[in-house]
C-alpha cells in the first residue's frame, strides 16, 4: 500500500475585509497548523483567485497514471462556487482513503431552492466524512439530502485570535462586568442593512422604552438616517481585528425583518445552522441572547453561556430579572470556553477524531 497523507484543497478566496470568510481562512490555518499538504488548484487573478486548469488537470492525470493520492486523505471546505465539478475529481483521485467535506452552509435549507438540493446531494455524496454545524443540520443531510458517510458535529466555529482581549483585566475590550444601574450593553455585528437586519429598523422606529439595555452596532450597511439614542453605531472593522473592538455584556443572535418572531427562510435557517458571530461573541467574552428555536440555542445550554428568546419584545422584562451572580456565571462559561475557539482547537479536535477512526 502507498504511504497515506493528508491533504486539503486550498480554498476559493483571498484574504480582504470580509468577515463571511473568516471561518473559511480560519479552517486553513488549522490545516497549515496540523501539517496537512494542500492541493492548490487555484491561480491568482488580478482581483480574485481563479481556477486553474492546468493544476487541475494534472490531478486528473494522476488520478489515473501515477495514483499518488489512491491511499490518502483529503479535507474541502464547500462553497468555492465550483463544488460540482471538483466533488467527483476529488473522489477519483482519492477513492481509497478518507473524503472530508467541511460545511459551511447548505444552501437547500438556506434559500429552499430544488437546484441546491440536487447540486447539494451530488456533491455531499462524493464525501466519506462531513463536519457540520448542529445536530438538526446532520440530521437534515441523512434524512433529505440522503448523505451517507459518516457525520462529526462541530457545535461552534472556531474563530483564531493572534492574541486573546484580557476581559478580565481591562474593561475595556470584550465582556463588561455586571452594570451598577442595571443598563446592559447588547451588541450586534453582521449586516446591518434593511434587507437582512430590518429587526434593527423596527426596534429603532418602535415603541420599545429600553428601560434596561442600549444596542451597540458593528458593520456596514446601517441607514444612518434611522436615530434612536439608544441604538449606538460603532462602525465595521476587519473580521481579525472585530473582537477588540466589541464592548458590551451580551451578544445578540437574531435574524430577519420582525421583533416578535424569526419567520420565513431566515428564520428556518437559524434552526440548522451555528452563525460564525456566536463565536465572535464568546471569543471576545460576551454572554449570548439568542433565539430559542435557533439550532445554537442547544450549545447555550449545553454550556450555560447566556439564555433564550422567543421575541425581542421581551428582551426587557428579561433583563430586568437577571441577577450579577447570573451573569457572572454565564460570562465565566464563556471565559472557559473562548480559549478553544481563539486557538483553533474546535475544530482540531474534531479532525483527530475523524483521522483516527
Amino acid at each position: 500500500m502507498k504511504s497515506q497523507e493528508t491533504y486539503y484543497v486550498s480554498a476559493f478566496f483571498w484574504e480582504n475585509f470580509n468577515a463571511a470568510l473568516k471561518a473559511k481562512l480560519d479552517v486553513e490555518r488549522i490545516f497549515r497548523r496540523m501539517n496537512f499538504k494542500p492541493i492548490d488548484l487555484f491561480k491568482d487573478g488580478k482581483k480574485i483567485r481563479v481556477l486553474s486548469i492546468t493544476k487541475l488537470f494534472k490531478l486528473v492525470l494522476s488520478s489515473f497514471f501515477t495514483k499518488e493520492y489512491e491511499y490518502s486523505n483529503v479535507f474541502f471546505q464547500n462553497g468555492t462556487g465550483i463544488d460540482l465539478f471538483l466533488a467527483p475529481i476529488l473522489k477519483l483521485a482519492f477513492r481509497k482513503g478518507k473524503r472530508i467535506i467541511v460545511i459551511h452552509d447548505v444552501e437547500s435549507i438556506r434559500f429552499s431552492r430544488k437546484i441546491d438540493f440536487l447540486r447539494e446531494k451530488f456533491v455531499f455524496s462524493k464525501f466519506t466524512h462531513a463536519i457540520c454545524h448542529s445536530k438538526q443540520m446532520a440530521d437534515f443531510l441523512r434524512e433529505k439530502i440522503g448523505f451517507n458517510g459518516t457525520l462529526f458535529v462541530i457545535e461552534l466555529f472556531d474563530y483564531i485570535l493572534e492574541s486573546l482581549p484580557n476581559t478580565s483585566q481591562s474593561p475595556s475590550l470584550g465582556g463588561l462586568p455586571f452594570p451598577d444601574d442595571r443598563k446592559f450593553l447588547v451588541v450586534y455585528a453582521g449586516n446591518l442593512s434593511k434587507w437582512k437586519s430590518g429587526f434593527l429598523y423596527k426596534i429603532a422606529q418602535g415603541n420599545s422604552k429600553f428601560k434596561n439595555y442600549r444596542l451597540v452596532l458593528y458593520g456596514k450597511g446601517f441607514d444612518t438616517i434611522v436615530q434612536n439614542e439608544n441604538i449606538e453605531l460603532k462602525g465595521a472593522f476587519p473580521p481579525d481585528e472585530l473582537p477588540y473592538h466589541l464592548k458590551g455584556h451580551f451578544g445578540l443572535i437574531w435574524d430577519g425583518e420582525e421583533t416578535k418572531e424569526i419567520s420565513g427562510t431566515v428564520g428556518n435557517y437559524l434552526r440548522y445552522n451555528s452563525p460564525h458571530k456566536a463565536s465572535l461573541y464568546i471569543v471576545t467574552g460576551l454572554p449570548l441572547i439568542c433565539w430559542k428555536e435557533a439550532a445554537v440555542y442547544d450549545v447555550v445550554k449545553k454550556y450555560n453561556i447566556g439564555f433564550g428568546i422567543h421575541s425581542l419584545e421581551e428582551l426587557d422584562e428579561i433583563l430586568e430579572n437577571i441577577s450579577e451572580k447570573e451573569y457572572n456565571l454565564w460570562r465565566e462559561n464563556v471565559m472557559n470556553l473562548r480559549n478553544q475557539l481563539a486557538q483553533g482547537k474546535n475544530l482540531e479536535k474534531v479532525i483527530n477524531q475523524i483521522l483516527g477512526s
